[in-house]
């Protein structure tokens, strides 16, 4: 399972959340916004209950003060293309 998701982090604290991120291996992509927040992460896991697991621990872990809508797709859509520039190709058309 791919999940993306988009959150926002307490001012001043994005550079040890980001710095957190990066240390789980489950996250394979994190993106800094500018804007309402701070940052997308593309996640992995085998299935949707450990994506919503990883969610609650990053919440906890990185001041998280909001998120964004949870975007699940199966590793398998091949209209998924992790790492490319636009994510997905759905998304560029």
């Amino acid at each position: 399972m791919i999940g993306l998701i988009m959150i926002k982090v307490t001012p001043a604290m994005e550079r040890s959340a980001y710095i957190d991120l990066q240390s789980r291996p489950e996250i394979i992509k994190i993106y800094r916004l500018f804007g309402e927040f701070s940052f997308l992460l593309v996640m992995r896991a085998r299935e949707r209950s450990h994506l919503d697991q990883l969610l609650e621990e990053i919440k906890v872990a990185n001041h998280v003060l909001m998120t964004g809508p949870f975007l699940v797709s199966s590793d398998q859509d091949p209209n998924l293309e992790v790492g490319s520039p636009g994510l997905c190709r759905v998304c560029q058309s």
